[in-house]
């Protein structure tokens, strides 16, 4: 299913570029409102410099082009800078660490122009062909002023990893100013048309010439302010803090294109330019990097492979995507293999290129396949982050998941064989739910003994076989939570092996349900009526990350290692609590689209969604008693009352109750004992994620920001103790808290 949702994503950005050529059309932007956004834009960058800093003048430059070119994007490519911006200059104005705020609004606006840039050169791909040359022309004069307001990052040098992998330093002038300026004339070049499939094959290199440099001009701008934390981090702490801003706010930017092909690193770069700065280390990040853009590199490769001998224009623009993306990894690839494999790959491809535009499979498979050896040998020489097992599980954990498996693919078949559910339940699998049963008193065994019956029976076969499955999830769910609770409990007293074993023994449990962590996230429909898909929250990796961070956590290094044990602990906890509850709705949705055409198909649904409820009903119940009672009523009697909007309610607020306690907790242990008010602070983060989607359907993406930021800030004012910053956010937290509590039901 991961492979899926990962797919999902891919094709959602495609179709976001595409969408661009219809917002193009419908958007009243122009070259002269382009240049005016770009003045005003100019003029913030002064007024955030002043001292102090005038959040009224900056609203006012702000409002007009600039913000309407905000408003753009946003809708083109369904963001929410301009909320950004908003919580950004109210912060300047409640005196909210303004200089962060200031960074805040710099960045989020330089990431509106280059997706603007982004957005005009897709609209020209997507009209090549029909639109005349003189509205080409214009848009690409749009994308030219917005890269020019750019100019001033584009210049900067590339930054490189010095060669013990340290820290990082300026490199050679990386001249990107200059060579997008000269995509963008060879880019006029080929909108006469004279030659139209020629001139159209042209395009699409240069589009990727545009685009991938200004792409790798922000890449050098994540490593330098992550220098500049080196640097600065054991001598001035408020630099650091502005630094570090800065690197987050430019890593959103190019974000999406890291976190395709290397999600677990794409989390673990954000953790680090949010989290303590001390555990920033340039080797680090520029793997974790480079290993999303590795992934691009292979994607293009695999484009062109698709496509030659076909398509040429198509081969010609891939093969160019292959080049661009793989020269922001050129200077780190020669520091690591050397300057003769650099020459090596840049000749392949550049052998690539010309194979394209031959259209030539025999040159082009030559090439590719040097390419794929130097990018497999660059690969292994990176510092990355993965989960290393070092732990024979095969003590029924790994045969149990074996066994779970073996049922799921024997509950997809017709009839369904309850001897042979039976035989796969028997031995390791059985004797887990067994002892799961007994340290917290359940009866999941008679539980699925009974629905095998009930099989054999061929009675209601579909609702037994869910009940079967979705038991076995709570099995597995459970026996996670015990074995990283266990080797918490014990960090003091068990020596660092025995608790590998049992944090290797709870990933290994993981794996059972990794497919369930890793679907996409359920939100309710505009209307409030129904239940669809929204984006996904990556929980699957999230929660892997977890189990790296709390791995590394048991070698007993440090005094904060048993903290940081308890921080992975919360992030695999509260994310597979989230993943089960998504699966609730992901089945409310079921019943709701198939009760009135389907009686049989809405059962099922109803009933996977019953037992789903059963794995987490826990967290809710707790705060919201009646409301768990209302969801549980509604899981298991007439289908027809199934509301999406109250059982989304009632979630929310049994939520909101172990957000408040948290708050609770983070205020009697503030001054007392700053480890368990980070935790709770964790903890509150995490569940208040549950619900974001939800409050800003409700609320608007304005509130989710303050939101999101408010937490943020209670955690950064743990970090260095500073009571009014909590305060603020806590204040923050509970207001917005209330106005989500007075839209649900």
């Amino acid at each position: 299913m991961k492979l899926v949702s990962r797919f999902i994503i891919i094709l959602s950005s495609f179709l976001m570029l595409y969408a661009s050529a219809t917002a193009y059309a419908a958007t009243t932007s122009n070259k002269e409102a382009i240049e005016a956004a770009a003045a005003a834009f100019k003029t913030i960058g002064t007024l955030r410099r002043e001292t102090p800093i005038n959040a009224d003048a900056i609203a006012s430059a702000y409002a007009g082009a600039l913000q309407t070119l905000v408003q753009e994007v946003d809708t083109t490519n369904q963001l929410s800078l301009d909320s950004d911006i908003l919580t950004a200059i109210e912060d300047i104005k409640k005196n909210n660490d303004p200089q962060l705020a200031g960074q805040v609004i710099d960045k989020t606006l330089q990431r509106v122009f280059y997706q603007t840039v982004f957005n005009r050169i897709a609209s020209i791909r997507d009209q090549f062909k029909e639109a005349t040359p003189a509205a080409l022309n214009q848009m690409t004069d749009e994308a030219l002023v917005s890269a020019q307001v750019l100019s001033s990052t584009t210049a900067r040098p590339n930054q490189v990893l010095t060669t013990d992998k340290q820290s990082l330093v300026e490199g050679t002038n990386s001249g990107l100013d200059i060579a997008i300026n000269e995509a963008f004339e060879r880019i006029r070049n080929t909108l006469n048309k004279n030659n139209p499939d020629e001139d159209f094959a042209n395009f699409g290199i240069e589009r990727y010439a545009t685009r991938m440099s200004l792409t790798r001009a922000y890449y050098n701008s994540v490593l330098r302010e992550v220098a500049g934390v080196l640097n600065n981090r054991d001598r001035d702490p408020e630099t650091t803090a502005i630094e570090q801003k800065e690197g987050e706010i430019f890593y959103r930017i190019i974000e999406s294109l890291v976190a395709r092909d290397n999600p677990i690193g794409n989390l673990l770069i954000k953790a680090r330019l949010t989290g303590n700065p001390s555990e920033i280390t340039a080797d680090e990040l520029v793997s974790e990097l480079n290993k999303g853009f590795i992934g691009r590199v292979k994607a293009e490769m695999k484009g062109q492979e698709d496509n030659i001998g076909k398509d040429r224009a198509h081969a010609m623009a891939e093969a160019a995507g292959t080049l661009y993306f793989a020269k922001i990894l050129l200077p780190d690839l020669e520091l690591r293999l050397g300057a003769d494999v650099r020459s090596n790959f840049e000749n392949a491809l550049n052998n690539l290129q010309i194979a394209s535009s031959e259209n030539s499979e025999p040159k082009s498979a030559e090439a590719r396949q040097v390419i794929s050896t130097i990018l497999t040998n660059y690969e292994n020489q990176l510092k990355l982050t993965k989960f290393n097992k070092t732990n024979d599980t095969s003590l029924i954990i790994d045969g149990a998941v074996s066994s779970y498996q073996a049922i799921g693919e024997l509950r997809s078949q017709t009839p369904m064989n309850a001897d042979a559910i039976a035989a796969e339940y028997e031995g390791d699998l059985q004797q887990l739910t067994q002892i799961v049963d007994g340290i917290y008193g359940l009866s999941m065994n008679n539980d699925i003994l009974n629905a095998i019956e009930v099989i054999r029976s061929g009675n209601e076969t579909a609702l037994a076989a869910q009940a079967i499955d979705k038991t076995l999830q709570r099995v597995f769910a459970l026996t996670v939570y015990n074995r990283i609770t266990l080797t918490l409990d014990a960090f003091d007293s068990l020596p660092t092996d025995a608790l590998e074993l049992e944090w290797d023994r709870a990933y290994a449990a993981f794996l059972a349900i990794v497919g369930t962590a890793g679907r996409e996230n359920k939100v309710l429909t505009a209307d409030k009526l129904a239940i669809e898909s929204g984006s996904n929250p990556d929980l699957d990796d999230q929660i892997t990350l977890a189990f790296i961070n709390g791995k590394e956590a048991l070698v007993k290094n440090s005094a904060e290692d048993k903290t940081n044990l308890a921080l992975a602990r919360e992030n695999i906890v509260v994310p597979l609590v989230r993943s089960f509850l998504i699966g609730v709705l992901r089945e409310v949705e079921g019943i709701i689209s198939e009760r009135d055409r389907d009686i049989n198909e809405a059962r099922e649904k109803q009933i996977e969604g019953e037992f789903f409820y059963r794995i987490v009903e826990e967290f809710i119940s707790q705060t919201n008693p009646s409301g768990s009672t209302r969801i549980k009523s509604q899981l298991t009697r007439d289908l027809a009352n199934v509301s999406a909007n109250e059982i989304v309610s009632e979630i929310s607020k049994g939520i909101i109750g172990q957000v408040k306690n948290n708050l609770k907790e983070i205020e009697s242990t503030f001054q007392a004992d700053k480890n368990q008010a980070t935790l709770a602070a964790e903890r509150l983060s995490l569940y208040a994620n549950i619900f974001l989607p939800d409050l800003a359907l409700r609320l608007g993406s304005l509130e989710r920001v303050k939101m999101e930021n408010a937490l943020q800030d209670l955690k950064e004012a743990i970090n260095q103790n500073k009571v009014d910053k909590a305060i603020d956010a806590r204040e923050t937290i509970l207001s917005v808290i209330a106005n989500y509590e007075s839209q649900l039901i």
